[in-house]
This record gives structure tokens, sequence and C-alpha cells, in this order.
């Protein structure tokens, strides 16, 4: 690959690339290498660094702009944000360091009667059991 084919301008890597028999202009944001690295080291990677990440990682630059194809096959311009390169640990370009659902939500075990809801029951909705024997059914 001729050294002129990869180049960053301003927060954006852009590279010129044969893709379906076509020269594409492929824009790589920030945004999508953070995704990829961690946001934490690409906040401190300079234009020469996000260049060398995108000729390292050419396959999967090809990957994404083939998908990005797949929706518009006539575009010459393509532009790769956030979460559309893959990872090759299977996650996502997802900037949380957790999930943002807790396991239990509520906050405690409290008894029915302590709810200040007006609505709430008082009591447990059934107190005998669901069924019942096969004995007490009436004749039909």
């Amino acid at each position: 690959m001729e050294n002129d084919s990869i180049r960053a301008s301003g927060t954006n890597t852009l590279i010129d690339l044969w893709i379906n028999g076509n020269l594409r202009g492929i824009c790589v944001s920030e945004e999508a290498i953070g995704a990829f690295v961690g946001f934490a080291q690409s906040a401190n990677m300079s234009d020469k660094d996000r260049c060398e990440f995108v000729r390292k990682n050419l396959p999967l630059v090809m990957a994404a702009a083939k998908a990005r194809l797949a929706t518009d096959p006539s575009a010459d311009a393509l532009v790769i944000d956030a979460g559309q390169l893959p990872r090759p640990d299977g996650r996502g370009g997802d900037r949380r360091k957790e999930d943002r659902r807790k396991a239990e939500r509520r906050e405690g075990e409290r008894p029915k009667a302590d709810i200040p809801h007006p609505d709430r029951r008082r009591g447990d909705r059934r107190t005998a059991e669901r069924r019942r024997s096969p004995k007490s059914k009436k004749p039909g």
C-alpha cells in the first residue's frame, strides 16, 4: 500500500481503497478507533499512530466498508464510525465498563404492609392451594 493512501485529517483517518472494482474514499473516525482499542488509549494516539492502526487493521476496515456498501453499493465515500469495526473479542464498541442494569434492582426486602402505595394489597393474593383435589369435583 502506498504511503499517501492512508492519511490523517483532523480527528479522522482517510484511506483510498479499491473495493468491488471502484476506488473508494473511506473515512475512519476517531470514535471508531476508540471503540475498538479503548477510548482512554485512543485519546493518547497521534495522527501517525491512527494511520498505523488503520494500516495494521486494514482487513477489519475493509470488512466494515463492505458491510456499509451492502446498504448503498454506489457510494464512493464511506464513513466508518463507532461500533462499525468488528472487535476480536466479539464485544461491540461500547463506552460502558460494566452492565447498565444490576442483577438485583430492588432496594431490599420490606414487608408489603410497609410499602406506602395506596393500592398495594395488604396480603398475598393466594393463600390456599391453587388446585382442588380431584375428589372435590362435583359429578356433572
